[in-house]
């Protein structure tokens, strides 16, 4: 007979593997990339030294002239806050007491939770990889009639957001949202405005620092990047320019000359298509790489360029992925009580959930080697 001590057993046992290695690979190419170390974690902050120069105790002399001074390389402090990742799994008191008697049909229940989760884990920690870490997933176009956002990738069916404008909306089911017209629709009566900021519910100011942070302005890391411009990406407004070869390398270039060997482009599926567009257009062989997760993707003379629905149209970045790296207390874990269960009865309903957890934070060692190029034109002349 199947209890919920067995149930505890195949999660803790069988599940809990397989879900965590199917985050850290299938996520997306950047994130399998990326890689990850417990080093460099003081009580519940990230601290890292990172270098902003080379030494300086360099000299060419005359054979008797003096030796030159030790000079220390000059380095920075970042430090970051560990931040939080939470999924839970539910499952109804009903279906447990249904398919007690059932091996498989237990099986299949527990496999169903699991796909769900996974496919959530995925959805959203891939979004926040390209956040700024406030957690805004889009903005109101349209509150009269229909319901329109200024983006739909990082918005799914199914999601709990938070409404934030002239006043606070929580939790409000997101019922569907259709990508090409960003068409979305709210499972809420309250009223809302045309300016109004959807969150992913209670994920406010909370999420991992993604490439928008590091793109951005303001301190980053509890450093001012006025006081020190080696923390600022280099941003490229590419107004009227294509997606082609001549200006993909220029980018390249201009970040190899200031020391950064780019190994990822990630960009828009419109801007990939139109780099495509190009090497036809030229009758070029378009060069395709199996990437770590499994992905294909075309390269640009060997380094892959990597579309995602997490980027504007008209946006590109160009990445030495060497230069990032997920700062971790562990890999992710089952939330347990002192006891060491999982599996806690819903104080308001008839239902067992199991909350899936990581402590983690992303940072860039180097921000100036980060390009971020704007108004790209994905057209093809």
């Amino acid at each position: 007979m199947i209890t919920l001590q067995s149930a505890e057993n195949v999660l803790k046992d069988v599940y809990l593997g397989v879900i965590a290695d199917q985050i850290n690979t299938k996520t997306n190419p950047l994130y399998s990339r990326i890689r990850r170390s417990t080093r460099n974690i003081v009580g519940k902050e990230v601290r890292v030294v990172a270098p902003i120069g080379i030494n300086g105790g360099i000299m060419a002399g005359e054979e008797t002239s003096d030796l030159p001074e030790g000079v220390p390389t000059p380095y920075l402090s970042f430090v970051a806050p560990l931040k939080n990742l939470f999924g839970r799994f539910e499952i109804s008191d009903k279906a447990v007491r249904c398919s007690s008697s059932d091996v498989n049909s237990f099986v299949n229940l527990l496999q169903d939770g699991m796909d769900s989760l996974l496919k959530a884990s995925i959805f959203n920690l891939s979004r926040m990889l390209y956040g700024d870490g406030t957690g805004l997933l889009a903005t109101l176009t349209n509150a009269e009639g229909t319901i329109t956002v200024d983006n739909a990738g990082g918005i799914a069916a199914g999601m709990y957001v938070d409404i934030v404008g002239s006043k606070t909306t929580n939790n409000v089911l997101v019922r569907s949202i259709d990508p090409l017209t960003k068409k979305i629709v709210l499972g809420t009566s309250e009223s809302i405005t045309t300016g109004d900021k959807i969150y992913l519910h209670g994920s406010k100011d909370a999420e991992i620092l993604g490439l928008k942070a590091i793109v951005g302005t303001g301190d980053l890391y509890g450093v001012n990047r006025t006081e020190y411009p080696v923390m600022n990406a280099k941003n490229y407004k590419a107004t009227d320019k294509h997606f082609d070869e001549d200006f993909v390398q220029s980018v390249i270039d201009d970040l190899e000359m200031e020391g950064t060997n780019v190994n990822f482009i990630n960009c828009s599926y419109k801007l990939k298509r139109a780099y495509q567009a190009y090497q036809k257009l030229y009758n070029r062989n378009v060069d395709v790489v199996t990437l770590e997760d499994g992905t294909k993707a075309i390269t640009h003379f060997g380094i892959p360029i990597v579309p995602t629905n997490c980027v504007d149209d008209k946006e590109c970045y160009f990445l030495n992925t060497n230069d990032f790296v997920f700062y971790e207390l562990g890999d992710w874990k089952w939330l347990e009580d002192e006891s060491g269960r999982i599996l806690k009865q819903s104080p308001t309903k008839a239902a067992f959930s199991a909350t899936l957890v990581k402590y983690t934070e992303l940072l860039c060692h180097k921000p100036s080697g980060v390009g971020h190029a704007t108004d790209v034109n994905p057209d093809v002349e």
